[in-house]
């Protein structure tokens, strides 16, 4: 196509923020920036995370552990503190950004045996009416869409007094010690292991309990099933959004959209139907935000911890019973490599020889043997730093993490079972205090036997000081020449405690008491089980008494409910509590109807949520999708309305318009409209909305020259000219009157939609842009073609009192993974 004679060369140009070169091809699908924070995430060939600053400056990476698993989605949390990472393997990964390490690791794969197809993560205010209340008392000219679409700001706005609320979301959680770190071993990822990664479990956010916000995160399958969360990975449950003709059962989730006043989210679903797709939207009512409102933050928070607590006490138990098994190993095997020579020699075992030996002083033949040759003062060495290290290793286990979690566990049931005792009767919760009631039983009984551990703990230690002295002096005594024994010989075993040595070497020695505690039995313990399998049953009175016994010394006559079976119990029951919760809130989702949106070869896609009467409009939100067809949409569209010639390629950009009516949490659609831009021949690459007034396009033109375009999309825009929108029916979604183009086919009409010009050649055609919209700082990614590189433009005009930022922005200086040159303007702290 020959260019208009008056076209003129654009001259505009955005700033340069940053150019950074990768040593892996990125995966151009697989790129997202950060809603809070200047940080670009993307996955590359060798399906490997990154995470890089602005200035190209790598912050972590996520290696993939396994060879068959590839990378499919990367989703940010509205807040910028977690970023999500979904596998081939139908997992998803949690990853902490101000740490780097996993927060948890969630196999989808028994909710649904299909591949995720789509990753959404939105934020929801849960009184929407009190939220509008505060920001229009804001009288500093707020947009509707500053921040309340991207949930990534808050606002320190005064909230009215009310001593009653204030009282009833008081939580003495705040004031509880941070819970201990764990030795690293390498299970659960290590979360538990470092400072860092348990201040971003336990401590991230302060006062969540109180706070307004709900973060859905949201996990589709190519069934057509989605998966919903709620705080990280609080599940609500599975549904099926397949509620359409049979013709429509194999559409999948591909996007993700909502505002954070409407508790309303849209989903956009597509199916293949040969070489062309067809695309649907789909209304999905999250009617349990409004409905339980300020107390889904307080119970899906407390839940979550509730889960992330019992991680941490499972954790501790593993290595509890680790350092115990260490403790006992050593010195069984010593004592094995005696046994079978004193059966066949004296017909006693070493526990007899022992006993004989701190009775009487007289030592068997084979015993003084291995005292002085096998045992020694190595072994003595070896033994007693296995056994006291081992003991030491349990106490402050016990100590300083078993119990401070099980403190914390009982305050957050503590706090649940108050909500259900106390909830206002209109909100159903999901809460039973009788189940609350039976788990605390179970931790008041974990309490009990912690306690136990520890008293035993400190006899056993005591008992094995006093015969490893006396180990050590008979291993000296019996390797000395056969004269009388000295006078300090004679001395020191005066100062033996023999009562000590001698309770250790029937008891400890033997069998620890610790094993019954931690019911690690030998094979020939034939009592029966004493723990009830019924998990609603108080046991706690009954428990006690059988501590009292063991205790005493005294043997129960049944097997008394070790660490591991409590702790399972303790499990199953929370299991219950949060299936109950779960089921409570997944009756209050609904999903609407198809909206048929078009059928073609798409190439890209892209879906906004506004709010078109700002923050007065309390029942309407509009949804914007904006799709690239490679090839023109069988309905709706047709060639002959096209300003074209047969003969050239399409290059078309489609924007449905779909306002719903949200009443009582239940939406409807109240109206469907469609516009059309038709571009010059060449390539749209991709389209993006910017804010609530403009999208970006990245085309490139059949002669090789690419753009980025800004483009107005909303009917009665600020911005000039505006699209015409033509309505349509949501069945077939043909317009009702003749279709209406925004024609930009020829330069000159769309010279003025261009906002930045690249440089010619292939290396610096964009393949794909993601653009961050916050206010102030919004900035537009640009992927190239060669996936080798990106570059990072600022949307926003710099200002002069900027003074450093505005002038660093220009700069063209390239950054390379090894991170070598610097930032040219301060970035966040990570």
């Amino acid at each position: 196509m020959e260019v208009d004679s008056g076209y003129e060369e654009p001259q505009l140009s955005l700033n340069l923020l940053a150019e950074k070169v990768v040593h892996q091809p990125i995966k151009v699908d697989i790129f997202v920036y950060c809603p809070t924070m200047d940080l670009i995430a993307l996955a590359t060939f060798d399906e490997q995370v990154h995470v890089y600053r602005l200035n190209g400056q790598r912050v972590f990476g996520v290696p993939n552990k396994k060879l068959d698993c590839s990378v499919r989605q990367l989703r940010w949390k509205p807040n910028g503190q977690i970023l999500a990472i979904s596998y081939s393997d139908s997992s998803v990964s949690l990853i902490s950004a101000q740490t780097g390490k996993s927060v948890h690791h969630i196999q989808y794969r028994e909710h649904s045996q299909s591949e995720i197809s789509c990753l959404g993560w939105g934020l929801n205010y849960t009184d929407a009416e009190e939220t509008r209340a505060r920001l229009d008392n804001l009288k500093i000219g707020l947009s509707h869409d500053d921040p309340l679409n991207s949930g990534s700001q808050s606002f320190d706005v005064e909230r009215p007094l009310d001593l009653p609320t204030d009282l009833a979301f008081l939580d003495v959680e705040d004031v509880l010690p941070k819970l201990s770190i764990l030795p690293a071993t390498g299970g659960d990822d290590g979360i538990f292991s470092s400072r860092a990664s348990m201040d971003a479990i336990f401590h991230s956010s302060k006062n969540d309990d109180h706070d307004d916000t709900a973060d859905v995160l949201l996990v589709g399958y190519d069934n057509g099933t989605i998966h919903l969360s709620i705080y990280d990975f609080f599940e609500i449950g599975t549904f099926n959004t397949q509620l359409a003709p049979q013709d429509h059962q194999i559409c999948h989730p591909i996007l993700h959209s909502n505002h954070s006043l409407c508790s309303t989210h849209s989903l956009l679903l597509s199916n293949s139907l040969g070489s062309h797709q067809a695309l649907y939207l789909v209304s999905l009512d999250l009617r349990l935000i409004p409905e339980t409102g300020r107390y889904l933050s307080l119970l899906a928070s407390k839940s979550t911890r509730l889960q992330n607590v019992l991680r941490y006490i499972r954790e501790a138990q593993i290595q509890i019973f680790s350092e115990f098994r260490a403790s006992q190993e050593l010195p069984r095997k010593f004592m094995r490599n005696i046994e079978e020579a004193l059966q066949q020699t004296n017909q006693c075992s070493f526990v007899d020889a022992a006993y004989h030996l701190v009775v009487t002083g007289n030592c068997f033949p084979v015993m003084k043997e291995w005292l002085v040759e096998e045992l020694g003062d190595r072994g003595h060495k070896r033994w007693d730093k296995a056994v006291v290290s081992g003991y030491e290793n349990i106490g402050r286990l016990v100590h300083e993490n078993l119990l401070p979690a099980l403190q914390r566990f009982m305050v957050l049931v503590s706090r649940l079972r108050g909500l259900s005792r106390f909830q206002e009767s209109i909100t159903e919760l999901g809460l039973g205090t009788e189940e609350l009631d039976h788990m605390l039983d179970t931790v008041n009984c974990l309490q009990l036997l912690a306690h136990s551990v520890l008293i035993s703990v400190g006899s056993e230690r005591r008992q094995f000081s006093a015969f490893s002295v006396w180990l050590k002096q008979e291993i000296e005594t019996q390797g000395t020449t056969t004269s009388p024994p000295s006078d300090d010989s004679l001395e020191q075993d005066l100062m033996l405690d023999h009562a000590l040595i001698l309770e250790y070497i029937q008891g400890a020695m033997l069998q620890s008491r610790l094993g019954e505690f931690f019911a690690i039995q030998p094979d020939s313990d034939e009592r029966p089980d004493w723990i009830s399998v019924d998990e609603n049953v108080a046991i706690y009175d009954s428990f006690k008494r059988e501590i009292k016994l063991c205790n005493q010394g005294l043997r129960p006559e049944r097997k008394l409910a070790g660490l591991d079976t409590l702790i399972t119990r303790l499990g199953k029951q929370s299991t219950t509590l949060f299936h109950n919760i779960s089921e409570a809130q997944k009756r209050k989702v609904r999903c609407g109807e198809l909206i048929a949106l078009g059928k073609g070869k798409i190439r890209n896609v892209d879906m906004k949520v506004i709010s078109e009467g700002g923050l007065s409009a309390k029942e309407e939100y509009t949804t914007y999708i904006a799709t690239v067809w490679d090839s023109i949409p069988n309905e709706g569209v047709s060639r002959t309305s096209l300003p074209l010639a047969a003969s050239q390629v399409i290059s078309l950009v489609t924007i449905h318009k779909v306002v719903i009516r949200v009443v009582n949490g239940i939406s409807s659609t109240k109206s469907i409209e469609r516009a059309s831009i038709q571009l010059p021949p060449g390539v749209i690459k991709d389209v993006k909305f910017a804010d609530d007034e403009t999208m970006i396009l990245a085309y490139t033109e059949e002669a090789g020259k690419s753009h980025l375009l800004y483009i107005p999309y909303r009917k009665g825009s600020q911005l000039t000219p505006e699209l015409l929108y033509a309505p349509t029916t949501p069945q077939h979604n043909r317009t009702n009157s003749s279709e209406t183009f925004t024609n930009l086919s020829t330069y000159n009409a769309m010279k003025h939609y261009i906002q930045h010009t690249f440089p010619s050649g292939p290396s610096w055609t964009p393949e794909r842009i993601e653009v961050n919209g916050r206010k102030g700082r919004r900035a537009v990614c640009v992927v190239a073609q060669d996936r080798m590189h990106y570059r990072i433009y600022d949307l926003d005009p710099p200002k002069v009192e900027d003074g450093l930022d505005s002038g660093g922005a220009g700069t063209n200086e390239t950054i390379t993974d090894d991170g070598s040159h610097m930032a040219m303007e301060p970035d966040p702290v990570i």
